[in-house]
């Protein structure tokens, strides 16, 4: 459903609540319906509610990575160059200090 702007009902009661926050339900029915626009007291109550209600925004879900397989192929693949598992920890030693440099 499409809002309308500033022709809905909806916004001059919001317009009417903004220059006059006390105003009772029937207050502001009756000071729109001197403009020429019908709401009811229950409808002045519905846009009062809907402006004390604050939207919440939803957050996705993210699924945190562990070590999946794309990882431990990576990890074949340095073992297998590299010998063994020792030289593999000093390649892997090398590589955070360069890291640390840049």
């Amino acid at each position: 459903m499409a809002v309308r702007g500033k022709g809905s009902k909806a916004y001059a009661v919001r317009e009417y609540l903004e220059a006059n926050p006390h105003a009772g339900n029937v207050e502001v029915q009756n000071a729109l319906a001197a403009k020429g626009i019908k709401v009811t007291a229950k409808y002045v109550s519905n846009v009062k509610h809907l402006l004390k209600t604050k939207r919440q925004v939803v957050k996705k879900v993210v699924k945190e990575r562990g070590v999946g397989i794309p990882e431990v192929k990576a990890a074949l693949a340095l073992l297998k160059v590299s010998g063994s598992v020792e030289a593999a920890r000093a390649a892997l030693d090398a590589a955070q200090e360069i890291k640390a440099l840049i």
